[in-house]
């Protein structure tokens, strides 16, 4: 059977997920310190346009400046780093136990659709800190920000279970 990612390839992008995902937590909680307690809004599932706005009024200029040019861009990179992971993980996962065609092109885009739908909520986020809280705005943002949610997650448990049915096959 052809291998094309190896653990030590799926370690190294382990690492720099788990890596960019501390990073991406420091960031928030410095977002979350220079608003006097106000979280960062894009790491709430499905949140409402209402409460959008309403956590945007809470943000003064220096923790919406500190979101908007620090937090999102560490967040970017980081929706790069989870894709990749994940994406070759299932990818890996998949060819080791002999997943048919059509299921080893489909599954590993999971991921690249919820870091598209992450990117484009980063950008959304981008321009409602910048500008305005539109209401079409807001309801942008919330579609995105459930989009990215059910595409992530189900990555993940595409790879815990992927991982589970290969150690079962591995013990058979």
């Amino acid at each position: 059977m052809k291998r094309t990612h190896g653990i030590l390839g799926l370690g190294i992008l382990l690492a720099l997920f788990l890596g960019m995902m501390a990073l991406m937590r420091v960031t928030a909680a410095n977002v979350k310190t220079l608003s006097g307690g106000q979280g960062i809004i894009d790491l709430t599932f499905g949140i409402s346009p209402e409460r959008i706005r309403s956590a945007l009024s809470g943000y003064g200029k220096k923790a919406a400046a500190f979101y908007q040019w620090v937090f999102l861009s560490v967040d970017m990179v980081y929706a790069f780093a989870y894709c990749t992971f994940y994406r070759c993980t299932i990818k890996s996962l998949l060819e080791r136990l002999g997943a048919g065609d059509r299921s080893s092109v489909i599954l590993p885009l999971l991921p690249v659709v919820g870091m598209t739908a992450d990117l484009l909520e980063n950008t959304v986020m981008f321009i409602l800190l910048s500008s305005s809280t539109a209401t079409a705005l807001c309801g942008v943002f919330t579609v995105l920000n459930i989009i990215k949610f059910v595409f992530v997650y189900s990555s993940l448990a595409i790879v815990v279970g992927g991982a589970l049915c290969l150690i079962k096959k591995r013990l058979s």
